[in-house]
């Protein structure tokens, strides 16, 4: 009796470390607050995977293995394939908006066509962070871009 009562509290005691574990990995920013948001998004980068607004899938290439968009203090930086953007962002009550700062001009020709993934940073109302994966919505709450966390 005593090594099965010794056994269902070490096999609770596991569950208990897993199911905490576990829940520190499912941050939802729909259920967050636009500091925690903020705080959670900086100093992180995300890869691009999908242009939903496009019905694209981002494919890498020999010439671009990914597209990452990046946070740090308040600010961002991302590319499209040819040219790279920045500036500040602002979260609240999960909404965002992405002011543009800087960005370069780099003539980008037909050649360059097939790399390029314009995500309209501009038009971006609110996004959803949940786990590992990062989306944009529109201020239709149309999905237009998702992303997935960088290792």
């Amino acid at each position: 009796m005593k090594k099965i009562l010794t056994f269902g509290f070490i096999g609770i005691f596991n569950l208990g470390i897993v199911s905490c574990s576990c829940s520190q990995n499912m941050f939802d920013s729909t259920k967050a607050s636009s500091e925690k948001i903020m705080s959670t998004l900086n100093n992180t980068s995300w890869v691009l995977k999908r242009l939903d607004s496009q019905n694209r899938d981002f494919i890498p290439t020999e010439e671009q293995k990914e597209l990452v968009l990046s946070f740090s203090d308040n600010t961002y930086g991302t590319s499209d394939g040819c040219n790279g953007q920045g500036g500040e962002f602002n979260v609240k009550d999960n909404e965002i908006s992405f002011d543009k700062g800087m960005s370069t001009m780099r003539y980008c020709g037909d050649e360059m066509k097939h790399l390029i993934y314009s995500v309209p940073l501009g038009k971006i109302k609110s996004i959803k962070v949940k786990k590992d994966q990062l989306q944009l919505f529109d201020e239709n709450n149309a999905v237009v871009a998702t992303y997935i966390k960088k290792k």
